[in-house]
């Protein structure tokens, strides 16, 4: 009886092995050569600090599940390209495990201990899992294929010549894989071989060919098939596919968070600084170019911009990749002496943003976008002294006021008459309540100043204000670039809180808590620092508050950028919905992680709008809903959607409150 398993190298002739040693040797030299060029095209940007050592196992255990699983990629609603990439990856990665089991076979465990493991049932088991592989493959490329030049979905740009490539090297490889494999199977003709189900059909296509003829063009496809798949390994380097290497790293430099989502960077040697931001391509660091090279093109941060979604100029991906093609350009010795503002990212692109980090955190190879985004702003803002007249009048209210509507630190108490707080610049307190400007100043908002005041008295909580002596925390002008007034500011506060001995601080702004939380810890303060949702859901946890459900109809949740995606804060929020609703509540389909932003954020909230509304779109989606009562967490979504409401002449029969607002009621 036939001994089950196969001869390696069948048929490839007597110089077959020495050939294939010599491809392997000159594929793998070339690239070498070709990642070295890539590796020199990094480091034409700035130095920055990386240890890859911190959070080691960390950084490989994230990549593992989201690189290898595929857990980033097969996010909700990404079924088709998830799985279609899952296929190929999965499909490839098996076949190069069962590749090198072979060359071990053949070059090692045969020669050195006479031992062949490719045989018997685990080599029937091993046939048929390759085929497997092969055909997910082969189905996860033509999937690419229907998907990038049939259905062609808006976030797929220009097909370019090194896409089609890619994809047809691919599939020639896949498909002369398994001619070869058909082909032995046709001159060989073992029964066990069905197990090989792939190349047991394959083998009926030489069915018109004799012995000596299967075997020829057995022969000339094996040599065809080893030589472009040691080409295609080679194309590695020099083509997207590099992304198999630039964004398996990037998920290893950036999938585990040293610092929070979204931290902006300390501009190192501020006072010595001649110049500030980034106006040139080598002014971003060498991790920041790296990100460039990581992009895939996918396009999911598009799909996820609001401000790409309203019409803006921005879309995140063409962001990067414009900066890419500088990057690349610049690496080729082509120096661009005007700049990269206004050349190649304009202005308004940059002013569209709302820093909500919707595109960093569904981006599936963890590229950042707003930290370029911010150095470019830091040079309009800094350097230039180029801003818009909204900017302008903003940071002047911020220099000579301290708050973003200049009306001055004397108003700041207003939205305690009647009510019983204390000053916690007169008096000890555990907690400080930091009003924040919007909540301080603006006549809707001090609603939630007075409500959420109000949850903390009747909860017997020690808490205080510092009310003419609060300036504004920082966060507009960080966010827009104003790094020096900004630092002014944020020092200032710094300064005081310590001085005054606080230790603990409740905010109803996430924009606030997100500074004082994680900016103000990049000054050597180390708060601890709660949002008023963490902080209701604390109370009624532990029985200081009962909250009862008032609220009829059907209620929805708006997660804050800088509240849910941003610092992570989902559930809390939703537990004291849960306790105040009396109807149903209903979540949106954009919400979480994929939450959309209100487009409040990144100083936009100070700037005039020219295009489509993006709180109207997000607004459109709740009338979806058929939302009664709106929750919001944060001052800024507060206007947005209570301006929304009136806009889409929906007053009658929706609301917008913040959610102190509801518990003050329920309690």
């Amino acid at each position: 009886m036939m001994e089950i398993g196969r001869e390696i190298l069948w048929n490839a002739g007597s110089w077959g092995r020495y050939i294939t040693y010599l491809f392997m040797v000159i594929t793998f030299v070339c690239l070498f050569l070709g990642l070295k060029k890539r590796y020199a095209m990094w480091k034409i940007g700035q130095s920055a600090p990386f240890d890859f050592k911190s959070l080691l196992w960390q950084r490989i255990g994230y990549f593992i599940k989201s690189g290898v699983f595929h857990k980033t990629i097969l996010r909700k609603g990404e079924g088709f390209p998830g799985w279609m990439h899952f296929f190929i990856f999965w499909g490839f990665l098996i076949l190069a495990i069962g590749t090198a089991l072979v060359a071990i076979q053949d070059d090692f465990t045969r020669l050195v201990f006479d031992w062949e493991y490719l045989k018997g049932d685990f080599y029937l088991g091993f046939s048929f899992i390759l085929d497997l592989a092969g055909l997910f493959a082969i189905i996860g490329v033509l999937m690419a294929m229907w998907r990038r030049y049939v259905t062609r979905p808006q976030r797929i740009d220009d097909n370019k010549t090194d896409d089609f490539i890619c994809l047809i090297w691919i599939l020639a490889v896949l498909v002369t894989g398994f001619l070869v494999e058909g082909g032995r199977i046709a001159a060989t003709k073992p029964d066990y071989e069905v197990w090989s189900f792939v190349g047991w059909y394959t083998a009926s296509l030489y069915s018109g060919l004799d012995q000596a003829g299967i075997e020829i063009v057995h022969r000339v496809l094996w040599y065809v098939h080893m030589i472009i798949s040691f080409g295609l390994i080679v194309y590695i380097a020099y083509s997207r596919l590099l992304h198999i290497i630039t964004s398996s790293l990037n998920m290893m430099f950036r999938g585990v968070e040293e610092s929070p989502r979204g931290a902006i960077a300390a501009i190192p040697d501020f006072e010595n600084a001649e110049e500030f931001g980034v106006n040139a391509i080598e002014g971003f660091t060498w991790r920041q170019i790296f990100d460039l090279d990581a992009c895939t093109r996918c396009g999911r941060c598009q799909d996820r911009c609001p401000a790409f979604a309203t019409e803006k100029p921005l879309s995140p991906k063409k962001f990067i990749q414009d900066l890419k093609g500088e990057w690349e350009r610049t690496a080729a010795g082509v120096k661009n002496e005007e700049g990269i503002i206004d050349n190649v990212i304009g202005e308004e692109t940059l002013w569209s943003c709302t820093a909500c980090l919707s595109c960093q955190v569904n981006c599936p190879v963890s590229i950042p976008t707003f930290d370029k985004n911010i150095e470019m702003r830091r040079y309009l803002t800094m350097t230039l002294s180029q801003v818009s007249s909204e900017m302008k009048l903003l940071y002047k209210n911020l220099q000579t006021r301290f708050d973003p509507y200049g009306m001055g630190k004397s108003q700041r108490l207003e939205w305690t008459e009647g009510l019983d707080i204390k000053k916690a610049t007169d008096e000890e307190v555990e907690y400080l309540y930091w009003v924040g400007c919007v909540a301080s100043l603006d006549d809707r908002n001090r609603k939630i100043a007075r409500a959420f005041s109000t949850v903390l008295q009747k909860a017997g909580v020690s808490f205080g204000v510092l009310g003419p002596e609060e300036k504004c925390c920082g966060d507009p002008l960080r966010r827009t670039g104003n790094e020096y007034q900004y630092f002014e500011i944020a020092e200032g506060n710094v300064e005081l809180l310590k001085e005054l001995g606080i230790k603990k601080i409740i905010t109803a702004c996430p924009h606030c808590y997100n500074t004082l939380k994680n900016d103000y810890a990049q000054l050597g303060a180390n708060f601890e620092v709660y949002h008023h949702t963490e902080f209701m859901a604390k109370l009624a946890r532990e029985g200081k508050i009962k909250i009862n459900p008032t609220v009829e109809g059907i209620t929805t949740y708006h997660d804050p950028c800088y509240l849910g995606r941003v610092n992570r804060i989902f559930d809390d929020p939703r537990e004291v919905v849960n306790k105040v609703k009396k109807g149903s509540f209903v979540e949106l389909p954009r919400s979480f992680d994929e939450g959309f932003c209100c487009g409040g954020g990144g100083g936009r909230i100070w700037m005039e709008e020219h295009h489509l509304r993006i709180n109207h779109n997000r607004m459109d989606e709740m009338i979806a809903a058929k939302a009664n009562t709106v929750v919001t967490a944060c001052p800024y979504c507060l206007i947005m959607m209570e301006d929304a409401i009136k806009d889409k002449e929906k007053s009658e029969t929706m609301t917008a409150l913040d959610i102190s607002e509801i518990v003050a009621k329920s309690i």
